[in-house]
């Protein structure tokens, strides 16, 4: 799977071949096909892989460590900041083409954004301030992935915990 997700990442969803796989795994195609019955279902483990590694591990990784709604939105922050983002922009591009990838894309664009306007209610936003801020913050990440964002992974931290400030620490409309 890793091999799988290196090569989405560096040559796009074409260059995913079980031809491919296998020579940079050093394996044979029979070996590639004991864990997949085909490529068809190594494209859709893939899929469920970024959702899991990109969305539900990160929501999972905020709600053990716990602590209050404004801390959990920051903790999420910072967990999207530190991400490279290579991963998405790959199925994201993906997603153009390929209507499987697609439905996966607005699956967890749904997931994410609800998550992120639960937490913004839990701080005390009304439904619609904490709509348009879970907005703002997933425009800005997805903003990276189309433009570059900054440069290091500490300009993302800072830029990341200034959005929280601004979004957390504003009078709320009820």
């Amino acid at each position: 799977m890793q091999a799988a997700l290196e090569i989405l990442m560096e040559k796009g969803i074409e260059a995913v071949k079980v031809d491919v796989l296998a020579k940079s795994l050093k394996i044979t195609r029979g070996s590639f096909y004991w864990h997949f019955k085909n490529l068809d279902d190594l494209l859709a483990a893939i899929i469920q892989e970024w959702q899991a590694i990109d969305t539900e591990a990160a929501i999972q990784q905020v709600e053990q460590i716990g602590g209050t709604p404004s801390q959990q939105l920051l903790h999420l922050f910072e967990i999207a900041a530190k991400d490279d983002d290579r991963l998405e922009k790959a199925m994201r591009i993906w997603a153009i083409h390929d209507l499987r990838a697609m439905q996966s894309i607005e699956r967890v664009d749904k997931q994410r954004l609800e998550y992120l306007q639960n937490l913004f209610l839990q701080i005390g936003c009304s439904q619609t301030d904490a709509e348009l801020r879970a907005q703002i913050v997933y425009s800005v990440k997805l903003g990276w992935v189309v433009i570059a964002p900054p440069r290091t992974q500490s300009e993302r931290l800072a830029q990341m915990r200034l959005l929280h400030e601004i979004l957390t620490h504003t009078n709320f409309k009820n």
